[in-house]
């Protein structure tokens, strides 16, 4: 039995996956109308047999023009803050959408780990020493532990600091609690975002195409959510400054108290993206795009092809995340018909 059958045996029992990978006419996943998909033509993924890395940044951004993307995120956060009912709303959304981010990646790394045996070093005959697939876990893995602890905020998870957002901006716009409650009922298109982000994040055991699709999906989850905090900080903190809740939390001199403790209502956005600065999503998008190195290193597959299945998963990803804020958007415009804009 090869030693990727044995990978597939652990994984999922008696019944083998098929891990050939797709050939040039398989199909990639049609998302209309979204902004920033990519070429479906082969053609126009950029080759890169002689190049490394498998993706990078410009490379990205050439396919998907990051610019245009940002435009459904700020059209968002900007009618966001016209009202602090629609503030919440939108906080609600995002940090209802991200709370799943740090189960998703432990998922992801987990079916990596349960796949060892499919990542191999060449250079050594052994089986049992030629295993590869922690290594790449291991570039996934770091931003979960993030997610779950963070150093330099008392080592709770990003969870707790989102709630402390939350409840910050209910705060700021008054709510009972049972009108927090109202806003936490999902609706249909949440449900179905949730459903497609869990089934393309976390990757089947044993089956090289998912995971390496899934590898694509984390990446784009990590760079387009640095992006997404540092436009949510630039408009409610710097373009609105000394307004609105950026005025609040003046006022409550940043800090609020749940639960767990005492913290700053805004650490949970500033620590992920920041106006004119970076934080954790940058790191963890660049470790991403090394596990799709490390990847490459340890199959025998060409570099084309497995960053054409990490294109389908980075696909998919930007095909969510525009959808997200669309919606967000619309249910802002709607709340802000029955609620006059407040005066900032």
């Amino acid at each position: 039995m090869s030693s990727e059958a044995q990978a597939q045996v652990i994984a999922n029992g008696s019944s083998l996956i098929n891990t050939d990978f797709a050939g040039d006419d398989a199909p990639c996943p049609v998302f209309p109308n979204v902004v920033g998909e990519p070429n479906s033509d082969d053609s126009k993924i950029p080759t890169i047999s002689s190049v490394s890395p498998v993706l990078s940044i410009n490379q990205l951004d050439d396919l998907f023009d990051f610019a245009n993307l940002d435009r459904s995120v700020e059209l968002a956060s900007q009618l966001a803050v016209q009202h602090p009912k629609s503030l919440y709303l939108f906080m609600q959304r995002y940090t209802h959408f991200n709370g799943y981010a740090g189960s998703l990646v432990a998922r992801l790394a987990s079916s990596i780990g349960l796949s060892r045996h499919l990542f191999n070093s060449s250079s050594n005959p052994v089986v049992d020493e030629a295993d590869r697939g922690l290594e790449i876990a291991a570039k996934v893995f770091a931003a979960t532990i993030d997610e779950h602890s963070d150093r330099g905020a008392k080592f709770v998870p990003h969870r707790t600091l989102a709630q402390a957002t939350l409840r910050a901006v209910g705060d700021y716009a008054s709510l009972t609690v049972d009108e927090r409650n109202t806003f936490s009922m999902l609706p249909d298109w949440m449900l179905e975002i949730l459903d497609k982000t869990v089934q393309g994040y976390q990757g089947v055991p044993g089956n090289v195409i998912e995971l390496i699709r899934a590898i694509g999906f984390h990446a784009a989850s990590e760079v387009l959510a640095h992006r997404e905090y540092s436009i949510i900080d630039k408009v409610v903190r710097h373009d609105n400054r000394n307004l609105g809740f950026d005025a609040y939390l003046r006022q409550i001199n940043g800090k609020v108290e749940v639960e767990q403790g005492q913290f700053s209502p805004w650490y949970w956005i500033v620590i992920h993206g920041k106006h004119q600065g970076v934080g954790v999503e940058a790191e963890h998008f660049q470790l991403a795009l090394e596990a799709l190195d490390l990847v490459a290193k340890y199959r025998t597959e060409s570099d084309r092809e497995i960053q054409k299945l990490a294109l389908q998963g980075f696909s998919e990803f930007v095909a969510i995340q525009q959808k997200l804020f669309q919606e967000i958007s619309q249910e802002c415009s709607e709340l802000l018909i029955s609620n006059p804009v407040k005066q900032l």
